[in-house]
């Protein structure tokens, strides 16, 4: 005899037995139960999560010989017969083979006819959103008043397909997907019976790439039982299909929550050479990063994440070291990289390039915070130095500037000097530039600017934050920037330490509305989120 898949050797053949879908297994035992039996149902829902199975469970209880009954025996001739799928009067149709207008009238033709050996004749239409428009037509009539003896059960996994005339003479029923604790549960019990040695944590990885769908489940497991006997962990699980576990997506994301691009990289690099299938990977890491999103709105969210009580407690850690703006925009860089990789050839430099982008990108700032800070007379302090730009030398630890001090100059023009050697384009930017003084954490450097062109220039993030580091390398402390236009020189009484001289930079009126949301985002050096009224 030959295998019997897992998949049709455990299909469902009664209503408890059916995973996750109660509300409509107890719906049409009550029905049955009642004599309130529709002559049409709609079972809309994700693929293989028990639509098609649910309809055969009905036609056995509608035809069982100790019914109609809540539950099929499962023992009768009607029962064996359409378990076996060899019974005249319950037909199962694929839609998408059998989608023309001549199709359906071979259906109503049939339709006329008593049924062969059984009470009542069941017509499966699967994936019935592919029948054509005409052949939709066709079968209104017949949908609406069949014969007494005549029952259908349309299945679909894109119900918006479906027209509005037809789901009207259906009664509709909405199949959940699964959630991994539930498809566990049933691989639990699977594996049990069938003595194959595999334990929880390489189920419930199984149980997340199957993606709610308990027929993809049992195809993952069919696949790992024919390597062996077992037994059977999550690394081995990870080499048979070619998985990543949940350890490399919290490696990740770590890395980036740390700004670490480098140790990012390098695990992407470890995950590649075990030959795991990077386009998976980067699905699975959208994923993740929802449920670090999730985490980071409040642990009353948590409900929302699928994991274990270990993993939930990870992403409260993480989340705790970044808000929600952080995570909303490493999750839009994922979903687009999962987007493009489909479409590439390069999929490895896609997602490379996407977690280098996420672990340097500045943190996000909430802007009615600090307003609030700055309404409450408390000055923003400067944000912390970005990462290291690749491929820039670490310079040696220099000593502290102060404020005012004459080694102001010297140590400006070291800076000028470096940029130009290092980003001869940006270094041009800063020629004439002169460093006035250093005040409120900012280091204020006057700018021979006619055009606006050079500072534009300088105001790219990616130049802004190259310009930080070799500014606290030079200076020997983390200092904001600010640029002002330069004037020319003019007689001013001496200024006092730390502050700007005079004459030097020209009196500005107290700044409102965006010219004060401007300055702030300066002082902060980070991105803004939040409504800008």
């Amino acid at each position: 005899m030959s295998y019997l898949v897992l998949a049709r050797k455990w299909r469902p053949q009664r209503f408890d037995e059916i995973v996750g879908q109660r509300h409509v297994a107890l719906t049409l035992a009550n029905a049955l139960r009642t004599d309130r039996v529709s002559h049409a149902y709609l079972f809309a829902g994700p693929r293989g999560i028990g639509k098609t199975s649910m309809a055969r469970i009905l036609a056995k209880a509608l035809n069982c010989e100790k019914g109609p009954a809540a539950e099929p025996c499962n023992a009768c001739a009607a029962c064996r017969a359409i378990t076996e799928g060899h019974c005249l009067d319950v037909l199962e149709i694929d839609g998408a083979s059998n989608r023309g207008i001549d199709d359906v009238r071979q259906l109503r033709e049939s339709v006329k006819y008593a049924p062969a050996s059984t009470r009542a004749k069941v017509y499966i239409i699967d994936e019935v959103h592919m029948l054509t428009a005409d052949a939709f037509n066709a079968l209104l009539k017949t949908l609406e008043e069949p014969p007494r003896h005549v029952y259908f059960v349309l299945a679909t996994t894109e119900p918006l397909r479906v027209p509005p005339t037809i789901l009207s003479r259906c009664q509709r029923h909405d199949f959940g997907r699964l959630t991994v604790d539930e498809l566990a549960g049933n691989l639990r019990k699977i594996v049990d019976a069938e003595k194959i040695a595999i334990d929880d944590d390489a189920l419930r990885l199984i149980a997340r790439k199957g993606e709610g769908s308990v027929r993809d489940t049992l195809t993952l497991l069919d696949q790992v039982a024919a390597t062996g006997d077992g037994p059977f962990g999550e690394a081995e699980i990870q080499e048979i299909l070619g998985l990543s576990g949940t350890g490399l997506y919290f490696e990740l994301s770590d890395a980036i929550v740390a700004t670490d691009g480098k140790r990012a990289l390098l695990a992407l690099e470890t995950a590649y050479a075990q030959g795991l299938n990077l386009q998976e990977l980067a699905d699975e890491l959208v994923h993740h990063f929802r449920d670090l999103l999730i985490a980071s709105l409040g642990e009353d969210m948590e409900r929302l994440v699928e994991g274990t009580t270990e993993e939930r407690a990870r992403l409260r850690e993480q989340a705790a070291r970044a808000r929600p703006g952080d995570a909303l925009r490493w999750l839009r860089i994922l979903l687009d990289v999962a987007a493009r990789m489909r479409r590439s050839p390069h999929g490895r430099v896609h997602l490379e390039v996407a977690l280098a982008e996420m672990a340097s990108l500045p943190r996000a700032v909430d802007l009615a915070e600090v307003l609030e800070r700055l309404r409450s007379g408390e000055m923003p302090a400067p944000a912390p130095p970005a990462p290291r730009a690749p491929g820039v030398a670490e310079a040696p630890a220099a000593t502290p500037v102060p404020a005012g001090d004459p080694e102001l100059a010297p140590r400006w023009e070291q800076v000028v000097a470096r940029v130009r050697r290092e980003k001869a384009f940006l270094g041009s930017c800063l020629l004439e530039s002169q460093a006035l003084a250093i005040a409120e954490g900012r280091l204020v450097v006057a700018l021979s600017d006619t055009n606006g062109f050079k500072k534009e220039q300088i105001e790219k993030p990616a130049n802004r934050r190259y310009l930080l580091v070799v500014i606290e390398e030079v200076f020997g402390q983390a200092l904001g920037l600010r640029l002002a236009e330069a004037s020319p020189p003019a007689p001013a009484p001496a200024t006092a330490p730390g502050a700007i001289a005079a004459g030097a930079v020209e009196a500005k009126p107290r700044e409102k509305g965006r010219e004060r949301v401007k300055r702030i985002a300066e002082l902060l050096d980070g991105d803004i989120i939040g409504p800008a009224q």
